[in-house]
Order: C-alpha cells, then structure tokens, then sequence
C-alpha cells in the first residue's frame, strides 16, 4: 500500500513538474514574440527634438520599463536617466542613430541606483559628459567615476542653445536626486524620484526616509508650475497632477508602514 502511494506520489510530481515546464516555455515563447521584448527598447516621440526612450528589462513573470528622456539641440545630444545596461545603451545609441538623431554627449544621472554602475561607467569611457547632484557625484567617487558637473542648486544650463533646467530635488528614492525640465516645451524627467502609481512596479526601496521623499516632491511640484508633462522613472507620462498622485501614493504606504509599526510595538 505504500509502494503505491509513494509511486502515485512521484508521477503526480512529474505530471505537475511537466507541466509547469510546459507553461513556463509557452509564457516565454509568447513574450519573446512581443516586440517590446524582442528589441528591449523603443522610442516615442514626446516634443520636437524630444524623444522618450523606453528601455525593457525582462524577468521570468514581466518586462519591466524604464523610462529615460532623449534631447536633441542643435549640435549634440542629451540622455536624462540611465538604460538598464550597457547592451541597452549601444542599442540606444544604434536606434537614434537610425532615427536622424545625434550621438549622446551628456548624461544627466538622475540618481544613485548601484546596479546601473556599469552603465555610467560605459559612458564615462566613451567621454559622455556626466551630469549629477552634489550626493550622487559623491557616491559615485567612491566608485572611482567622477562626475564633469555637479549641481548643488538651481541650475539652468544652454546647450546648443536650448535651455535645460537642473533642479536638485534632495533625498527620496536615494540620498540624492536630480530632476531636468524644458521650459520650451514643459517636460519634467527626475527618474524614480516620482514614484507613479501607475508604474507596474512602483519603485518603493527609498533610502531616506517617506516623510523626508513626500516633502521633497511637494516642493517639486510647486517649483515647477508650468510642466506640462511628467515623465516618471518608471510608468506612463502624465500632467503635472502625477506628481500629487505620486505624493498621496507615498503617504498611504507611510501610513500602512506606520500602523504595522505600531502593531508590532503594541505585542512586544
């Protein structure tokens, strides 16, 4: 009677390890057939000269987007926020090539995320100008990467002569965050700094504290009353309201996080 059992046993483990197989080969099988998979990066237009670059990581349950934001002036190029790796950034630079684009001359960092080290470090050999608040380019030199400017303050810069806002927005998602706007046509990128609730996975592994990052994003949004559109790191570009939804986003986990706390206080 236990032989028996123990054999159904192991062919029922079988049948299932089959068919988790099977499915798992028809899932993948089925994204490697989506074109976003299949390239890992696609590009749309936002503005003249502006194109958002949409780059794809892929894992065994979805493909996970990044957004970055390409600017074009009038002699050069201009990338705010960092692909997920260094075969993205030389399909990047093929796919704008491609496209009449002109070859990536800065890199504005929009914050210190440690697995994209090896990005900007394939761009800092390819003598790309690397842009990033006073913390990042901090973290950074403990790396061995120095970064060509540091931004501490309000900062607007003419490259090619278009006019290229830096704010430094403070802590929230790192210790140190850079937003870029266009005043010429209203576009505000900061990278994770946003947190959109639309985002198919919000980023939520801050290193700084939730109240510091919610008071960090309202004066974000109160500097920048003219944006039009708001390109999160990760999610779909919205109106300036995104970065309100962001904030209210942010303070319903603070709270959530708050509560468990007291909970766990409250049975010690």
């Amino acid at each position: 009677m236990q032989l028996v059992s123990s054999t159904l046993l192991r062919q029922k483990a079988k049948s299932l390890l089959l068919t988790t197989i099977f499915l798992l080969t028809a899932f993948e099988n089925v994204a490697q057939k989506s074109e976003r998979i299949k390239d890992d990066l696609a590009l749309k237009n936002l503005a003249c000269d502006v194109m958002l670059a949409i780059c794809f990581l892929w894992l065994p349950i979805a493909d996970i987007p990044a957004n970055q934001v390409y600017v074009q002036t009038r002699n050069t190029g201009l990338l705010s926020g960092l692909p997920w790796n260094e075969k993205q950034a030389r399909m990047l630079a093929r796919k704008l090539r491609k496209a009449g684009g002109k070859p990536i001359k800065y890199l504005i960092i929009n914050e210190f995320i440690k697995d994209r080290l090896p990005v900007v470090a394939y761009y800092a050999r390819k003598k790309v100008q690397l842009i990033a608040d006073s913390a990042t380019a901090i973290q950074l030199a403990s790396y061995g990467i120095r970064v060509n400017l540091s931004i501490y303050r309000d900062t607007c810069l003419v490259i090619g002569k278009r006019a290229i806002q830096l704010y430094p927005t403070g802590a929230g998602f790192s210790l140190g965050s850079l937003a870029m706007f266009l005043p010429d046509c209203g576009i505000l990128h900061a990278g994770y700094f946003i947190p959109s609730p639309t985002a198919r996975y919000p980023v939520m592994q801050p290193q700084t504290c939730l109240n510091q990052w919610i008071t960090n994003l309202e004066k974000l949004y109160f500097r920048f009353s003219k944006v039009k559109k708001v390109i999160p790191g990760q999610g779909m570009p919205w109106y300036r309201s995104l970065i309100r939804r962001s904030i209210v986003f942010l303070d319903k986990v603070n709270r959530i996080n708050q509560f468990q706390e007291d909970i766990h206080a409250n049975a010690d």
